[in-house]
């Protein structure tokens, strides 16, 4: 039998839950959790709620400037360290 998750480690998994990045075996576990958890629920739909409050907020806020160039640089310095 499958140990149950803690909410420690469900609060592990949160931002990958809402960027839609866990699959398998950890989605389910994870959903099973939230069955069970009210305070993790509850997280999750005050994240929810801020998430939609600020993507209406900034639709047309402009980059700052520079900003992807830095960004993409920054990925780039990681990419050529995971190289070396």
């Amino acid at each position: 039998m499958t140990q149950r998750m803690t909410c420690e480690q469900a609060m592990r998994q949160f931002f990958a839950y809402l960027d839609r990045a866990l699959e398998g075996e950890p989605l389910h576990a994870f959903e099973t959790h939230l069955e069970d958890c009210l305070d993790c629920c509850d997280r999750l739909q005050f994240s929810r709620r801020v998430d939609a409050f600020v993507k209406e907020r900034l639709v047309d806020a402009p980059l700052p400037e520079g900003l992807e160039d830095r960004l993409r640089g920054g990925l780039r310095r990681v990419r050529d360290a995971g190289k070396a």
